[in-house]
Order: structure tokens, then sequence, then C-alpha cells
């Protein structure tokens, strides 16, 4: 049986538990989830031993079939739990998942957990042996349509309030990481457990977090706060954040304009960020500065954005953070000779 992410808590409180459990999948937070509820359910049910094997480099394949086969000196059920690489079981492992998928003890609950996993896995053997035998669950990555869903049933499930703009906001920010997502809203819950929250007190409860100052400065360059901008960069430097997360997040939002002032000249804006999830207030923010930015302006931006991503990697000489001075300044509209940046060596 294959059952998504969101259905995996229902397959548990309704069906019985089956013999074999394959929890992988891109998100980590649902996978780590699942098998939580997984142990608890075990538990709940009189599995109280559990033992752990790692299918590391070198692993003995012929440990999983000891471990199934054995008996137990406190239990009369237990978890085997079996974690693999990002290379997956091999060909033994393959072979010996697939043995004891085809004879897995009634008293014993297998539960495989991996990485992410390429197509070609999930059309395998093993991948199929262990489905027929039991159930997996692949933790695919949400879409954008469904991650303001994801939180808004998250943050209920916390006791928390929030508005469409907050619930958007958060979503926008956390780009789609479940993890990250999860981890605000439980700091909301500490911050907010009694109270409605708008976008203002997702902006706020995020004021002293490094990550939503990363989202936080190209938002004001672009708005024009130059000071707001440098004093945002100058705080990330200060507390040891990369610049390659901060030109990442500057990059996308001179790329996003870059766009937008393409699609306004072709008369497509509406419809351009009709397929982008923001806030309305962001997008309002896009448009305008779609409609009065100059494309060819932007695109110099971008050239400058890739001398900085070589900088970052050490591939060209320049001091990366004086290149993010330069492309922050350059998003609030100054332009700064390329020679001021340029001529420094690290």
């Amino acid at each position: 049986m294959d059952v998504r992410a969101d259905q995996f808590p229902r397959q548990l409180e309704t069906q019985p538990l089956a013999r074999c459990y394959l929890l992988a999948g891109d998100e980590p937070l649902q996978v780590l989830e699942a098998a939580d509820a997984l142990r608890a359910a075990a538990r709940s049910q009189g599995y109280d031993e559990r033992e752990v094997l790692h299918a590391e480099a070198g692993f003995d394949w012929g440990q999983l079939a000891s471990a199934g086969a054995s008996l137990s000196l406190f239990s009369d059920k237990r978890i085997l739990e079996l974690h693999l690489t990002d290379k997956g079981p091999g060909k033994p492992g393959s072979a010996a998942l697939i043995e004891y998928a085809k004879n897995a003890p009634d008293s014993t609950l297998l539960i495989v957990i991996a990485t992410p996993l390429a197509a070609s896995a999930r059309k395998s053997a093993w991948y199929k042996a262990i489905a027929k035998a039991g159930v997996v669950m692949y933790a695919w990555p949400l879409p954008a349509a469904r991650m303001a869903q994801w939180i808004e049933k998250r943050a209920a499930g916390h006791g928390l309030r929030m508005d469409a703009d907050a619930v958007a906001l958060l979503a926008e920010h956390t780009e789609g990481n479940l993890l990250a997502a999860a981890q605000e809203i439980d700091r909301l819950a500490l911050l907010h457990a009694d109270t409605p929250i708008g976008s203002a007190e997702i902006a706020a409860a995020a004021s002293d977090h490094a990550r939503f100052d990363i989202f936080d400065l190209p938002a004001k360059a672009l708005a024009g706060d130059r000071a707001g901008a440098l004093h945002s960069l100058s705080r990330l430097r200060a507390e040891g954040v990369d610049a390659v997360p901060i030109t990442w997040a500057l990059v996308r939002e001179v790329r996003l304009v870059y766009q937008a002032a393409l699609a306004a000249r072709a008369n497509r804006l509406d419809a351009m960020l009709g397929k982008v999830f923001m806030p309305p207030a962001r997008k309002r923010q896009i448009a305008q500065a779609a409609a009065q930015a100059d494309p060819a302006r932007l695109a110099v931006l971008l050239r400058d954005a890739s001398r900085l991503d070589q900088a970052n990697k050490g591939a060209r000489p320049g001091r990366p953070w004086d290149e993010l001075v330069r492309l922050t300044l350059g998003l609030a509209g100054v332009d700064l000779p390329v020679s001021s940046i340029t001529t420094h060596r690290p």
C-alpha cells in the first residue's frame, strides 16, 4: 500500500499495523513525524522493545535476517528500525529486504527510514516488496498552493488564530520548508497563544531571527529603504550568517522584479503575478517596482550577482560583503561604479 504523508495518520488510526513500513521522502519533517506516530502506535499495541540498525557502508545485511528471526528476552513484540543512506540498500540490501518482506514475522514491526529516493529506487523490486507486504509512505514536497493550507492546519493544531495574510507571509518566508515553518509556529505559540495573529505579528516575531532578516533585506531594498537594508545586511554579517544565502535572497528578488518588468511591458503582469504565491501586499510592491524598473538595469544587476557568486566561491577577486552592499544598493535604486568593488582583493 502506498499512502501520502497527509494520509498516514488516518491510515494508522483506521488500519491494523502492517508488518513492514517504508517511510521516505523529500520532506524530512513529515518523515520524522510519521516515524514518531508509527512508534507511538506500536508502543500502544505492546511493541515495547526497539532495535535500530544503520545500513552504512560495509553493513552486514545478514543482521537484518538475524534480527528478524531472533526472539526478544523482554517483550513478545518489538520494533526493528532500519535507516538507509542516500545511496539506498544496494544489491545485497535489496535482496535482504525482499527476502525479509516475504517472510516478515508477526511479532516484529520493521520500519525502514530513508532519505529522498530516486525514481529508479521507487520502481525497484525491494520498494515494491515492502509496499506489497506493508505500507509505503513517501513525503513529497508541498506545492506552493498547499503550503498555506498546511500552515493554517498546523497553526490551528497549536491553538493559534492566524489570518490569511499572516499565513501567506509565513508561507512565503519559509519557502516551502516545512521544518522551518513548524519551528516558527512553535515560536508563535509561545508568543501569541491567546491572541489573533496577523502579518504584523509575524513580522514582529521574526524581527530577531536571522533567517527572516535574510528575507527582510531585499524587501527593504526594493522599497527604497537604503538605510534599513544596509542595517539588515550589517546585522546579518555581525551574526555570522554566510554570504551565500543572502546572495540567494537578493538574486531571487532581482530576478522576480526583472521578470515582472518584462511581463509589464508585454501587458502580462497580472497573469505573471497570478502564478506567484505571495501575500497581496507583496504582489502590489512587486507590481509597483516592475512598472518603474528598467529591465536593462536589472539585467546588469543580475550580471553583478553572477560576479558576486564567483567571489563567494573564491573563483574571482572581490570581497563578497562589499559586493552584497553593491547589490543591495542596486536593488534600492543606487548605482555604484564597478571599480569601487572589484578593485579590492580578498
